[in-house]
C-alpha cells in the first residue's frame, strides 16, 4: 500500500469531477483514506468528504514530454524524458501554471540567442551556439497517458557511428 496524495494537495473525485483540496490522511482496512474538503474557499462550509484511493485522482495531471537535440564540435546528441509536478506545484491552486512556467525555464536560456514558439499545447526553443545548436520541444499532456513516468533516453550519434 502506497500513498498517493500528500495533505494540501488539490485533487478530484472519479464520481462527479468535482475538485478538492486534502485536509486530512488515515488508513482504514489496509488503504488510505483522504478527507477532501470541495469548498476550500468557504472554512466555515463543512463540506469534507472521505474516500480512498479509488475515489480520488489528481487534479492536475498536466506533465511535458520533452525531447532535446543539439550539436557540437563533438557530433550530434538526442535525449528525451517526462517532467511532472513536484508536490508543492500540485497544493498550488495555480500549480499547472508554476509547472510550465518551471519547464519553460528548464529549457530556454537568456544568455544565447534563440527563438521561442508557444502554443497552447507545446513549446519549441532553438538557439545558435557557437559550435552548431540546441534546441528542444516540449509537448505538454494534460490526460493520463501512458507514457507519464516514461523513461529518460540519450543518444550520442557519433559514438553510434564510431561502433561504441
Amino acid at each position: 500500500m502506497e500513498q498517493q496524495f500528500s495533505v494540501g494537495e488539490w485533487v478530484e473525485r472519479r464520481m462527479d469531477g468535482k475538485v478538492g483540496k486534502i485536509k486530512r490522511v488515515g488508513v482504514y482496512n489496509d488503504d488510505y483514506i483522504y478527507a477532501v474538503d470541495l469548498d476550500p474557499s468557504r472554512p466555515e462550509k463543512d463540506d469534507v468528504w472521505s474516500g480512498t484511493t479509488a475515489a480520488w485522482r489528481r487534479a492536475f495531471r498536466v506533465h511535458a514530454h520533452v525531447e532535446t537535440s543539439s550539436r557540437d564540435c563533438d557530433g550530434t546528441y538526442t535525449a528525451g524524458h517526462v517532467m511532472e509536478l513536484t508536490l508543492e506545484e500540485r497544493c498550488d491552486q495555480f500549480g499547472d501554471l508554476h509547472f510550465k512556467d518551471r519547464v519553460m525555464a528548464s529549457i530556454v536560456t537568456i544568455h544565447g540567442h534563440g527563438t521561442l514558439t508557444v502554443t497552447p499545447s507545446r513549446l519549441s526553443w532553438h538557439e545558435q551556439t557557437e559550435e552548431g545548436y540546441r534546441a528542444a520541444e516540449v509537448r505538454w499532456c494534460e490526460d493520463d497517458c501512458p507514457e507519464a513516468g516514461w523513461k529518460s533516453w540519450h543518444r550520442d550519434h557519433s559514438a553510434e557511428a564510431a561502433g561504441y
